[in-house]
């Protein structure tokens, strides 16, 4: 019983602290805490990190122990050197495993003089529910932190897969009518215990945004996959202590799970909201590029930049950014660059515009003042976003030169900048630009009829020096049918398996086990599109060394190690492509697949 829990300690400490985020640590303000998860189920572990600049002492833990069970701690270090200056990092984890329910507070620890701050964890009760249950190889759980968003705010949607050692297979999507549900770049992985089995867990989120008010389902997704043969020397080591009527019994074969299914009321927007109905956590409106002098020179546009950005929200989700109207000056609206980042809990939407202003006279010009409504679903309340008005003082407009016509807003920045060099180029009367812009096109149109011309003509000549009829002339009409479907077929769009074969062993090389895996099935893929994992690529090869090569590839994947070698078994084994089995036609889970685990970032 000593070993078997020194070894849940032991990955209860190492699985959570391989996946901790590294925030920045204040630069030398003192020791930062935070937890690698805020929300967690009864039973769960979670990790404390501590980290300071320079040397990190012992904290006092006793404070802890009234609403966790200290499992124990792991201390790491780094050095960077930045234009010469060295920064030292020393990091502290602590695996917690929270005693019971509800919202709970780690105070502040006192280490080495200085005292981080306090943090909330949120632990729920245990859930229950879908298709499997504790005991068996593999079922799953589901969560969703807010049941009654708004229309168009972003929620959390969790799904955890708990799975006994040696379970090899491919996590589906969850869908939701009524619904957009984002995938969430935030996987968590660590062990918990259900029912006396040690599991491990791999937790995926979804941002989840109603599209409509009422109530909506969200279906959970499907776990499909294989565990290992009951011969196999390590079944049982999971659960030493199970008898021969356990869950356990008979392990081997194929595993199916489904998560359980949820249910949102989503709200309509309140009265009196504004307009766009923007609901978020925060939202941002920022103008750069502005002269710090607040003088403009008329000789050159200029050009300013203007943002939109929202916690909670996706980017296509922002209104466009827009300048109002400025006297005295005309405006060139670019292209709107979107970018969202899923890295995090939420959603970080930024829409990015720059505007070429080009001043019409001398003297100043006003950029009025820009506001954006916007509801804060953190308060439930409304708030506005704003930059102030600016004011620009003009010179270098010539008077000789008389205002251009106006333009559309949206033209391109490039077409400001050749009207302004047009306007300076009043020397050329419009009527001979006019002129020069016709002939060139007339040129271009007397040399494309020519090139058809000659192109025909020679055509003509090739068809008259072959033979023109006869069973001759049959074969050669039937002859450049295939040669012409053969140049179809070569479409850049097919995959190259040379490409992906080159990228597998590339990956394999440099040790990375995750892209090894995952080019590996693009390349397997070309000639077999049904193998959706590993585990039916294994089922498909008959080289024994192929099996062992993708066996350790999955074991460094699943249960951690070194993966150099694993990675140089995929090189030796794979060098010379696949050893399909002779009855091999296609199986696997064709137009059903499931995408890997562990997707590509």
């Amino acid at each position: 019983m000593t070993v078997r829990r020194g070894w849940l300690v032991l990955l209860a400490l190492l699985a959570p602290l391989a996946q901790a985020a590294t925030p920045s640590t204040g630069s030398g303000q003192g020791p930062h805490a935070f937890l690698d998860r805020s929300h967690v189920s009864l039973g769960d572990t979670v990790t404390l990190n501590i980290q300071t600049d320079g040397a990190l002492g012992s904290p006092e833990l006793s404070s802890l122990q009234k609403d966790f069970e200290v499992l124990g701690t792991s201390r790491s270090s780094s050095v960077q050197i930045v234009n010469g200056k060295t920064t030292s990092t020393t990091q502290l984890g602590i695996a917690l495993k929270p005693l019971h329910a509800g919202t709970l507070t780690i105070p502040a620890l006192d280490i080495g003089g200085g005292a981080t701050q306090p943090l909330t964890l949120h632990v729920g009760a245990a859930p229950s529910g879908g298709t499997g249950k504790a005991g068996d190889p593999v079922f799953m759980e589901t969560n969703v932190q807010s049941s009654s968003p708004y229309v168009g705010q972003q929620t959390v949607y969790t799904v955890r897969l708990f799975y006994l050692p040696g379970v090899d297979g491919a996590l589906g999507n969850p869908s939701a009518g009524g619904a957009r549900l984002v995938p969430l770049d935030r996987d968590h992985r660590y062990v918990t215990q259900r029912d006396g089995f040690t599991y491990k867990v791999i937790e995926r989120s979804w941002a989840l945004i109603p599209q409509r008010s009422g109530s909506i389902a969200v279906q959970g997704p499907v776990f499909e996959g294989q565990r290992l043969d009951a011969g196999f020397p390590n079944a049982w080591f999971n659960n030493p202590n199970a008898l021969p009527n356990s869950p356990l019994q008979g392990f081997g074969g194929t595993v199916r799970a489904t998560a359980p299914a949820a249910r949102i009321d989503a709200r309509a927007e309140p009265a009196g909201a504004g307009k766009p109905w923007l609901p978020a956590r925060n939202v941002q409106l920022k103008l750069t590029g502005l002269p710090s002098d607040g003088k403009l020179d008329a000789a050159a546009p200029l050009t300013i930049t203007l943002s939109i950005s929202a916690s909670g929200q996706p980017a296509d989700a922002l209104p466009e950014p827009e300048l109002p109207t400025i006297a005295g000056a005309r405006v060139y609206p670019d292209r709107t660059q979107d970018t969202t980042d899923d890295s995090g809990e939420w959603l970080q939407g930024t829409r990015t515009r720059s505007f070429a202003i080009v001043p019409d006279r001398n003297g100043t010009i006003a950029i009025p003042a820009i506001t954006l409504d916007w509801w804060d679903t953190s308060h439930d309340r409304a708030e506005q976003a704003g930059v102030p008005a600016h004011v620009l003082a003009v010179s270098g407009v010539s008077a000789s030169v008389p205002a251009p016509p106006v333009v559309s807003n949206a033209e391109p920045v490039a077409q400001a900048t050749r009207a302004t060099a047009s306007d300076r180029g009043a020397s050329v009367p419009g009527g001979r630009w006019r002129d020069l812009a016709l002939a060139s096109f007339a040129l271009w149109a007397i040399v494309i009829v020519a090139a058809l011309a000659w192109w025909l003509i020679r055509r003509r000549a090739r068809h008259a020096k072959g033979p023109s009829s006869g069973r001759a002339g049959s074969r050669t009409e039937a002859g450049s049918t295939p040669s012409v479907v053969a140049r179809l077929d070569a479409s850049p769009e097919q995959p190259d398996a040379r490409a992906l074969q080159k990228r597998t062993l590339d990956a394999a090389r440099a040790g990375d086990a995750a892209a090894c895996e995952r080019t590996l099935l693009a390349w397997a893929r070309v000639s077999r599109p049904a193998m959706a994992h590993a585990g039916l690529l294994r089922d498909a090869l008959a080289d024994p060394e192929q099996h062992a090569a993708l066996d350790g590839l999955q074991r460094v994947r699943w249960q951690g190690g070194d993966p150099a070698p694993a990675c140089a078994a995929v090189v030796r084994a794979f060098a010379h492509g696949f050893a399909w089995r002779e009855d091999e036609r296609h199986k696997g889970a064709g137009e059903n697949g499931l995408p890997p685990l562990y997707p590509s970032s």
